[in-house]
């Protein structure tokens, strides 16, 4: 399953970011080995629309996507990601990696 981890830098290594419409970066990890990470274009957007906007650049940039993982998340965006049946994880810290892993595993809490 892919996965995308919303992330305070770029890597795998990097750590969970605890709020999803401001987080650094997106980190798709790939099901099968790789990464890719993107900066979050919004990071730096006040207003509640950002979230959502969000949302819809993540399900355009990346494709096959299994599950978001994030320290937090409005009510707005697990909504729209529910309605494109994407799983939403909550996790307070954790690595990339091991959040991935987590969220494949079954181990993380649903939004």
């Amino acid at each position: 399953m892919n996965i995308v981890v919303m992330a305070k830098g770029a890597g795998l290594g990097a750590w969970v970011d605890d709020d999803f419409a401001h987080a650094r970066q997106i980190v798709f990890v790939k099901e099968f080995g790789g990464f890719e990470a993107e900066a979050n274009p919004y990071a730096s957007s006040a207003g509640t629309e950002n979230s959502t906007q969000l949302v819809q650049f993540i399900l355009a940039k990346f494709q096959d996507i299994g599950a978001v993982v994030a320290g937090a998340i409005d009510p707005e965006a697990t909504a729209l990601l529910k309605d494109k049946e994407v799983p939403v994880f909550l996790a307070a810290k954790g690595s990339v990696m091991e959040l991935a892993e987590a969220a494949q595993a079954g181990r993380l809490t649903r939004a």
